[in-house]
């Protein structure tokens, strides 16, 4: 089989073969989000088309309470194998998915793709792995978990207690492998990379038979995402992107099922922050002052807005201060 590179963008004249692909049911999956949104902490499974299902996180923090297990994790069945998408925080968590799986499916071959650094994605790849799924990621992302997930999983332990027990570090193998795998596991799948966007190495997984798209963080709405990893530009070209290619439903790293209009809306947060911080620089307010009056009051129902918007208005405007600088050396 030729080698050929899969950290692929979706282009935006996408090929016949997707576009013209209908998409069904795309009203029972948003059914099915009304009806579970309340419920949400009980980690309910969704099978949201054939062969596609999702495992919904319980909440946006960690804490006692959730276990921690508030990402959402998918799984996809390809024709000879089964796919994780994300791994949990924890070797409970992961293990609590793995249980959840084989009553739903009996594939013999498994994997997992790591689709951010993130501590809620990534630390269950230990365990997945030892129960024998091949886990995947960027190398960046198995950089990140390197250096930094010893340090998580202290830092959980004091949250969390007995909760993280047996969780470990991983070392996910280069997300390219996958290509050249006998059994093709991408055959209906698209591993999307448009460069480091949210966080360092950040990839999205597209489902091509149903239009799904497992987006992480990338996409978000109704909660205030965090820019300290992010590159900032990268991150709304991507969203830009994803505007062009036929979305049935998103699965977000945290939350309910999304729609497509929350790429707009991801969008309509991204450049809100920008102007307002822009114009703050421009009226040579220090950066006490700009993250003090950086408020958007359009947003401030959103959750995580009172922990994470001030930090970002302090992260752009660090980034525009830094991009100035730089054009005047």
């Amino acid at each position: 089989m030729k080698k050929a590179a899969v950290l692929r963008e979706i282009k935006i004249n996408c090929s016949e073969r997707i576009c013209n692909r209908p998409f069904r049911r795309l009203q029972h999956i948003l059914l099915i989000t009304i009806v579970m949104s309340a419920c949400v902490a009980s980690a309910e499974r969704l099978k949201i088309d054939d062969g596609v299902w999702v495992f919904l996180g319980a909440g946006q923090t960690v804490n006692m309470e959730n276990k921690g297990r508030i990402a959402n994790i998918g799984f996809i069945e390809t024709s000879q194998s089964g796919i994780f998408i994300n791994a949990g925080i924890s070797h409970n968590h992961a293990q609590q998915v793995l249980t959840e799986i084989s009553d739903i499916s009996h594939k013999k071959i498994l994997e997992a793709i790591v689709i951010q650094g993130d501590r809620k994605f990534a630390l269950g790849a230990s365990s997945l792995r030892k129960s024998g799924v091949t886990t995947y990621a960027h190398p960046k992302i198995a950089i990140q978990m390197n250096e930094r997930c010893v340090t998580c999983i202290k830092h959980l332990e004091d949250t969390l207690g007995k909760e993280m027990k047996y969780t470990q570090v991983d070392t996910p193998r280069n997300i390219a492998e996958m290509e050249l795998l006998a059994h093709y596991p991408l055959k209906d799948i698209a591993i999307i990379d448009h460069g480091d966007t949210v966080s360092q190495g950040a990839l999205m997984i597209y489902h091509i038979p149903s239009g799904i798209l497992f987006a992480g963080d990338v996409v978000f709405s109704g909660i205030v995402p965090s820019l300290k990893e992010a590159n900032f530009d990268s991150w709304k070209k991507s969203l830009e992107l994803l505007q062009e290619l036929p979305i049935s439903a998103i699965i977000p790293g945290t939350g309910p099922i999304l729609t497509k209009s929350a790429i707009v809306t991801s969008i309509s947060y991204l450049d809100a922050l920008e102007i307002n911080t822009q114009n703050l620089y421009s009226d040579n307010q220090d950066l006490l002052s700009a993250t003090q009056n950086g408020g958007l009051s359009q947003f401030e129902d959103w959750i995580l807005y009172n922990e994470n918007h001030a930090n970002n208005v302090m992260y752009r405007y660090l980034e525009i201060e830094k991009n100035e600088l730089s054009l005047e050396d």
